[in-house]
């Protein structure tokens, strides 16, 4: 009886180790889902692999500069934001190629079917990375890549 006492207090305090110690960590991957990188369409736009799917995906709260005019869009282009919009998709391709795990979390499907969403290269969010560079800005902004 009594080492059994003992072998339910050891159980007992192994499981709590495990459970602290997982709460502790919090910022664990295991949510996140894999991709793979199949192409980089522009600084916010990419097109990956995920759960065996070829899908498309947007940079959640991301807007990147476009890499030539929209013939459909009134907007403002201009050879400044091409030049900006072609750095911006060329670090993207260079930290998504150097990555060893590609993760995307808060995933959003909209109407077209595109997802939109956070995406970790090595644990390291990609558009935190492009706003540092000041390559994007953060989707609630209005751009202006030419003034």
């Amino acid at each position: 009886m009594k080492h059994a006492c003992l072998l339910i207090r050891t159980l007992f305090f192994i499981g709590t180790v495990f459970a602290v110690r997982a709460a502790w960590a919090g910022g664990c991957l295991c949510n996140y889902t894999p991709a793979t990188l199949l192409e980089v369409i522009d600084g916010d736009t990419l097109v990956m692999e995920v759960s065996g799917k070829r899908e498309t995906i947007h940079l959640a709260k991301i807007i990147a500069p476009r890499l030539a005019p929209d013939p459909q869009s009134n907007g403002v282009w201009c050879a400044a934001e091409g030049e900006k919009a072609t750095k911006a998709k060329d670090y993207a391709s260079t930290l998504l190629s150097k990555a060893s795990e590609i993760t995307l979390d808060e995933q959003q499907r909209d109407e077209s079917g595109e997802i939109s969403a956070v995406v970790y290269i090595d644990n390291i969010s990609l558009g935190q990375e492009l706003l540092y560079k000041y390559l994007v800005i953060e989707s609630d902004r209005t751009p202006d890549w030419c003034g």
